[in-house]
C-alpha cells in the first residue's frame, strides 16, 4: 500500500461504514415495522402471530446466510490483504455451488412436510411455509455477494442492498395483504424480498476479474466454515427460540403480543450487527498483517451497549404508549416487556460481538461459550414458560450468566496469554 494512501481499514473506514450501514439497518427496521404495523392493524392478533412465525423462520435463514457472509467476508479480507484478489473471487464462486445445494435441501425441508409444521406450530394453513421455502435458496446465495462487498469494505454498496430489501419487502406485502391475501400475501412479499436482493447483489458485487495466485485451499475455507458454524448455530436458538416456544406453548392471542414484544425487541440486535458487521473484516485485515486490534473491540462492546441501553430506555418510557397507538389499544400496556427484552437482547448482542470478532481471527473460543449461553437459553424457556414475563426474565438470566463466563473467562485467559507474549518475546 502506498504510505501516502489512507489506510482503508482505520477508525475513520470504521466509523463511516458503520454509519453507513446503521443508516441502513435503521431505514430496513422502519420499513419492516411499518409492515407489522400494517398487519397488526388489518390482522387479528391469531393472524399476526402466523405471519409472525413466517418472520422468525426467515430470521432462523438469515443466521444461515451471516454465516456464509461471515465466510467469505473473512477470506476475502484475508485475500485482499495479501494482494490477492483472486483468490476472494475464486472461494465466493465455490460457495455459491455449494450454497446452492444447501438452498434447494432447505426448500424440500419446509415444503415437503409443510402440513406436518402447519400442525405443529398451530397455523391456519401450510401455505405460508411453501411460499417461504420457494425463496430459501435465492436468500442464501445473496449471502455470498455480500460476504464479497464486506470483505472489500464497500460498505456503501452492501448498505444499499438492506434499502431495497426493506423497500421490496413492503410494497409486495401491503399490497397482497390490502388486496385480501392475509398471512400468505405477507409470506410472498419475505419471498420476493428474497429474489430482489439476490438479483441486485449479483449485480452489485462483480469478481476483481484477477487470477487468483496462490489458491486459497477449500479444505481450510471448510473447517473455519465448521467454526462459523457454531456461532451460527448460537444466533438461530438465541434470536428465534423464544418465539417457537411461545407460538406453541401459549395461547394464540398471547403468542401474537409476544411476538410483538420480540420483534421490536430484536431490533437491538440488528442494530449491533452494523456494527459487528463493519469490525469483523477490519480486525480480520489487521490480524493478517499483525496488526492489534484490542482497541476497536474495546470501542465497539461500549458502542453496542449504548445502542442497547438507550434502546432499552426508549422502550421503558415509550414503547407501550407508542405501540397502543401504532398497532392497537391491546399492545398499550407493553413498555416493561419491551425494555427487559431490549436488555436480554443487548446482553447477547455483546456476547455475539466478542465471539464474532474473535472468529475474524480464527478463534473458537468465545462462540462456543455463546452457543452454551443459547442452549441453557432453550433449556430454561422449555422448563419456564407460564407466561410473557417468564419468557423475559429466563433470557435475561441466561444472557447475564453468559456475559458473565464469557468476561470470567478473558479475565483468567489474559495474564496466561501475557506470559506466553513474553516467552515468545525473550
Amino acid at each position: 500500500m502506498n504510505p501516502a494512501e489512507p489506510r482503508r481499514d482505520g477508525t475513520r473506514a470504521i466509523i463511516s461504514g458503520a454509519g453507513m450501514l446503521s443508516v441502513a439497518m435503521l431505514l430496513a427496521n422502519i420499513g419492516n415495522y411499518a409492515l407489522n404495523i400494517f398487519l397488526g392493524r388489518v390482522l387479528t392478533p391469531a393472524e399476526f402471530s402466523d405471519a409472525n412465525l413466517m418472520v422468525t423462520l426467515m430470521l432462523t435463514a438469515t443466521a444461515v446466510a451471516l454465516g456464509l457472509e461471515m465466510v467469505t467476508a473473512r477470506y476475502t479480507s484475508v485475500a485482499e490483504a495479501g494482494g490477492n484478489p483472486g483468490a476472494a473471487d475464486l472461494v465466493a464462486r465455490r460457495l455459491r455451488w455449494w450454497t446452492g445445494g444447501a438452498g434447494v435441501v432447505a426448500a424440500v425441508a419446509l415444503i415437503a412436510p409443510a402440513p406436518l409444521w402447519s400442525d405443529l406450530f398451530q397455523t391456519a394453513s401450510a401455505w405460508p411455509f411453501v411460499v417461504l421455502g420457494l425463496g430459501l435458496p435465492f436468500y442464501l446465495q445473496q449471502a455470498i455477494g455480500r460476504g464479497v462487498m464486506q470483505g472489500r469494505l464497500r460498505f456503501g454498496l452492501l448498505a444499499s442492498t438492506f434499502v431495497i430489501e426493506m423497500v421490496t419487502r413492503l410494497s409486495v406485502a401491503i399490497a397482497l395483504v390490502a388486496a385480501g391475501w392475509g398471512v400468505v400475501g405477507a409470506t410472498i412479499g419475505l419471498s420476493a424480498s428474497f429474489i430482489v436482493t439476490w438479483v441486485s447483489v449479483t449485480v452489485l458485487a462483480r469478481a476483481s476479474g484477477e487470477r487468483a495466485d496462490p489458491a486459497i485451499p477449500m479444505s481450510e475455507v471448510g473447517r473455519y466454515g465448521a467454526f462459523v458454524s457454531v456461532l451460527l448455530a448460537a444466533q438461530m436458538i438465541a434470536n428465534n427460540s423464544d418465539v417457537l416456544v411461545s407460538k406453541a406453548v401459549l395461547a394464540p392471542d398471547d403468542a401474537g403480543t409476544y411476538a410483538a414484544v420480540a420483534l421490536v425487541g430484536r431490533a437491538v440486535f440488528y442494530l449491533a450487527w452494523s456494527v459487528a458487521t463493519v469490525v469483523f473484516p477490519v480486525v480480520a485485515r489487521r490480524h493478517a498483517g499483525g496488526d492489534d486490534s484490542g482497541g476497536i473491540l474495546r470501542g465497539s462492546i461500549l458502542v453496542i451497549s449504548a445502542m442497547g441501553g438507550l434502546c432499552a430506555l426508549g422502550a421503558l418510557w415509550l414503547g407501550g404508549p407508542v405501540l397502543g397507538i401504532v398497532i392497537g389499544p391491546a399492545y398499550a400496556d407493553l413498555s416493561v416487556p419491551l425494555a427487559a427484552y431490549a436488555l436480554a437482547t443487548t446482553l447477547f448482542a455483546v456476547a455475539n460481538l466478542v465471539a464474532s470478532v474473535a472468529l475474524s481471527t480464527g478463534v473458537l473460543r468465545p462462540s462456543v461459550f455463546v452457543l452454551g449461553g443459547a442452549l441453557a437459553q432453550l433449556m430454561l424457556l422449555l422448563i419456564w414458560h407460564d407466561d410473557i414475563a417468564q419468557l423475559i426474565l429466563v433470557q435475561i438470566i441466561a444472557m447475564s450468566a453468559l456475559v458473565a463466563a464469557m468476561a470470567i473467562d478473558a479475565a483468567v485467559r489474559r495474564p496466561t496469554s501475557a506470559r506466553h507474549d513474553e516467552g515468545a518475546a525473550a
